[in-house]
């Protein structure tokens, strides 16, 4: 019994919790929705391509990391009328302690950036999402790359 005391508390001065479970980790999961404007011109048989990230935010010049990808192929928006789309992004990756997050959102013609979404939270910047006080809900406008 006393080692089985030592090893727990030793554990817990580690910083292990030999209590937790798969359960006490966070989800790296954002929703949200993006809107494409009346105003926007027609959008035929193109590719939503929706991307979250992970960064370091303790490493400078080290490349982000896909955490995961969404394709909407086939996707339509005709002008004159909003376009609304709800998604979910993220659900099965687990959220890392000191990484960052971000999101990016474009709609593909023949792999080339037609279209970019920006975030209601975060406009002309990075879609920041899930740490340092981002949201895990988002919004975006979706508009025509200039």
């Amino acid at each position: 019994m006393i080692r089985f005391l030592t090893f727990f508390l030793l554990l817990v001065l580690l910083g292990v919790s030999p209590l937790a479970s798969s359960e006490d980790k966070k989800s790296a999961k954002v929703t949200g929705t993006f809107i494409i404007p009346k105003t926007v011109p027609d959008i035929q048989g193109q590719t939503v391509e929706i991307l979250l990230f992970k960064y370091d935010t303790r490493l400078a010049g080290k490349a982000a990391d896909l955490v995961e990808k969404i394709e909407i192929k086939d996707f339509k928006h005709e002008s004159g009328k909003e376009t609304s789309q709800e998604f979910t992004i993220g659900a099965k990756a687990d959220l890392e302690e000191g990484m960052g997050y971000y999101m990016t959102l474009f709609v593909l013609k023949d792999g080339n950036r037609t279209h970019m979404g920006e975030a209601e939270h975060a406009p002309k910047n990075l879609c920041k999402v899930l740490t340092m006080g981002n949201p895990n809900k988002i919004k975006m406008t979706v508009l025509p790359v200039r």
